[in-house]
């Protein structure tokens, strides 16, 4: 195949989540009438990863472009990078568990490292790093203590000894008395806001406030292309049961093993408005505001950029995509291109280093 060096829009790849998921993705992309996706709560849409396909046959974001066939896309691996394309989440989330990643740089033979960083959309509620002066050997005793107490009240629930809703109401009131979060760090974030985890070995969470923060978390992610299940430590997996009544599995000591204590690494820094949302070793965030048509070219990376407000025509020699609020689309390494817009238009644009 003949591959066009041009801009392409990228098919999102939505994930429902029924227990913390909503309708501000679709809402972003202007796609809550489409009958596929009503009533449906969308806790992500991986907006670039290593396994996303590209339109070759769309060129406005405003045709049906959440499922296509096959045989009219073209894998973004198919274009050859050094290092590997960052995994990018646009996420609406709420009450996610007590987390952290393997620090940079550590070998395990299980746990795998995952640079992260977070941009927020919205105002939200997280947890950034440990209470340094609490007993961290008594935040262990705490989860572990959880732990028990949940397999516990599973095993009851698979056996249908209690009901679902007081299996709930026990967890949540012995979780209330154990207070964790006495533990972590939690702070208010505003829209704007970015936090840089990409070192690893550092505490956080996702929390619920239905009061100040209804909608939960709505979150641009930028992380390294690496799943969950090797790279995600749980210590406290905020009291849910599965559908089938069981509980996820955490990993309280591998969790504490690598649990980073040093006072200053704890302490959230917050970048607001600036023009780099993260330049880490593994990725690229930079915000633009465009008003007037930009000169641009992926000379050393790809370039993968999300309308967040705002729509524009992205022109190359090869061809061009419109991209309307809610979509993205991937620039391929050597191409130069330019941005059209006709109003006030905000990008982000990933790269690699």
């Amino acid at each position: 195949m003949n591959i066009q060096k041009k801009p392409y829009l990228v098919i999102p790849y939505l994930i429902e989540q029924p227990t913390w998921g909503g309708e501000y993705i679709c809402e972003k992309k202007r796609w809550l009438d489409k009958p596929d996706l009503k009533g449906k709560k969308i806790g992500q849409s991986y907006e670039l990863y290593g396994k996303s396909l590209l339109a070759l046959d769309i060129v406005s974001s405003e045709d049906t472009l959440f499922s296509p066939r096959g045989k009219n896309t073209i894998p973004v691996s198919s274009f050859s990078e050094v290092a590997p394309f960052p995994l990018i989440k646009f996420t609406q989330a709420k009450g996610n568990s007590f987390q952290l990643h393997v620090p940079t740089g550590v070998k395990d033979e299980q746990w795998h490292s995952k640079a992260e960083s977070w941009y927020f959309f919205e105002g939200g509620k997280v947890t950034f790093g440990i209470n340094t002066s609490k007993d961290i050997g008594m935040y262990k005793k705490i989860c572990v203590l959880i732990e028990q107490k949940m397999k516990e009240l599973s095993e009851k629930l698979i056996g249908k000894k209690i009901t679902r809703d007081e299996a709930e109401k026990e967890a949540n009131q012995f979780i209330k008395e154990q207070n964790p979060w006495n533990y972590v760090n939690v702070h208010e974030v505003k829209a704007g806001d970015s936090v840089d985890l990409s070192g690893g070995g550092i505490h956080h969470s996702w929390e619920e406030d239905e009061e100040n923060h209804p909608l939960g978390n709505i979150v641009y992610e930028v992380q390294q292309d690496v799943m969950d299940p090797i790279s995600t430590l749980r210590s406290f997996d905020q009291g849910k049961f599965l559908n089938d009544g069981t509980i996820r599995e955490i990993q309280i000591e591998t969790y504490f093993k690598y649990l980073d204590t040093n006072k200053e690494r704890n302490i959230l820094k917050i970048r607001q408005n600036e023009a780099f949302l993260f330049n880490t070793p593994y990725y690229i965030l930079k915000k633009w505001e465009i008003q007037n048509n930009k000169e641009m070219s992926a000379e050393k990376s790809f370039h993968h950029l999300f309308v967040k407000e705002g729509t524009m025509t992205v022109r190359s020699v090869e061809g061009e995509v419109f991209v309307s609020r809610g979509h993205s689309c991937f620039i391929p390494k050597g191409v130069s291109y330019t941005i059209e817009v006709s109003g006030k238009t905000e990008i982000l644009q990933t790269s690699s280093q």
